[in-house]
């Protein structure tokens, strides 16, 4: 059995974010990483706008495992796969044996949600999440023309947008009634499906899939409101749930994600969390920047100096090339009012409170310009 001061359990952005931060503050730590695939790094946001730049998977492989290694002096264990945390005795089971650690980081980040459809999709849809999605999603667009998008969220726009400049016929199938519908109000998500629709992109809004035929790789597809389509692919984008089982099962407590304080550390001792599986004080933030922060400050914390995580308000920027979009959601149940500035493609959206407090925004074209601006006008998410 092996035994490590520091064992992280994923080799995403997070988890790697983290093994840089603490070999900054201590080139002598011995830490260890493990994955259940390649470990290779590799910058995720870039899976949804591979296919116009003709990029396989290999491709967008910045670093091996092994690179990373001897880049980190860390020890990578790829295809490696955790079963079971013994809090008591600090260890955990993988498929591998036995490994001992003093502090546990759980990076374990989150999983496509999966549909119910009918029977007829089954070889014929799939979801991106990692590089061998993304390979898999390549090899199966192959000789197809017509691939249909699941979902109008983030990843759904920007895959829809991606595949429509990659040369095919893309049809969006949602249960809003416009893009982006979570960072977006009506009027500029009607907006971006302009520039969408522009480029080919077809929407069915508000409804589902209700039944499906096969013939001959073509997929007939009724929905739910008596509309049909017919479609050679499907990429289902309809969100993302963390992957809690690790911790569920050693008693640790989960909710939405795994939740940790601002100290980022679990209900269980010497155990932490972050990234795509971690509930950072009721926040379950799966961008970029709330990760970049979280390993900063937990690596303070893991080589002795406590840290709390602090969260500035953190604008979602959108690869929509169609039409630049940057965004800062409003909080469910808040009460307020959209306002808007701009012309043409240029929009300035502000979601103010009865009383005039900036509550939210939402930024197009030339527009997005503005967004560390109106991000200083409101209070932090987390102090």
């Amino acid at each position: 059995m092996t035994h490590y001061h520091t064992l992280i359990v994923g080799a995403g952005y997070a988890g790697y974010s983290l093994a840089k931060e603490l070999r900054k503050l201590d080139p002598e730590r011995s830490i260890c990483l493990i994955s259940s695939d390649s470990a290779d790094y590799y910058s995720k946001p870039l899976l949804s706008n591979g296919f116009s730049k003709q990029k396989s998977a290999t491709d967008l492989v910045q670093k091996t495992a092994a690179q990373m290694a001897t880049e980190l002096t860390i020890d990578i264990r790829p295809y490696c796969q955790a079963l079971q945390i013994h809090t008591e005795s600090h260890q955990l089971l993988t498929d591998k044996g036995l490994i001992q650690y003093q502090q546990l980081v759980l990076a374990t980040g989150a999983s496509p949600v999966k549909l119910s459809l009918p029977a007829a999709t089954q070889d014929l849809i799939c979801s991106v999440n990692d590089l061998t999605d993304y390979q898999n999603f390549l090899q199966l667009s192959q000789g197809k023309q017509k691939i249909t998008v699941l979902g109008a969220g983030l990843v759904g726009i920007e895959y829809a947008n991606d595949l429509a400049a990659a040369g095919f016929q893309v049809s969006v199938i949602a249960l809003e009634q416009h893009p982006l519908a979570q960072l977006l109000p009506p009027a500029l998500g009607e907006l971006l499906q302009q520039q969408l629709s522009a480029s080919g992109v077809e929407f069915y809004w508000g409804s589902s899939i209700k039944d499906a035929q096969l013939t001959q790789q073509q997929l007939n597809l009724q929905l739910a409101d008596g509309r049909s389509l017919e479609t050679e692919l499907i990429l289902s984008a309809v969100g993302l749930k963390p992957n809690l089982q690790l911790a569920l099962h050693a008693g640790i407590d989960c909710n939405k994600g795994i939740k940790v304080d601002q100290t980022l550390a679990t209900s269980a001792a010497d155990i932490y969390a972050l990234g795509d599986c971690a509930e950072i004080c009721g926040y379950n933030l799966m961008y970029i920047q709330p990760i970049s922060l979280s390993a900063r400050a937990l690596a303070s914390t893991l080589t002795g100096k406590s840290t709390a995580v602090q969260f500035p308000v953190m604008p979602v920027i959108v690869k929509s090339p169609a039409l630049a979009v940057v965004s800062w959601p409003v909080a469910p149940q808040q009460q307020g009012e959209w306002f808007y500035e701009g012309q043409g493609m240029d929009w300035v959206a502000k979601f103010q409170s009865p009383s005039g407090q900036l509550l939210g925004f939402a930024l197009t074209g030339k527009m997005v310009a503005q967004r560390l601006r109106l991000a200083k006008e409101m209070p932090a998410l987390i102090a």
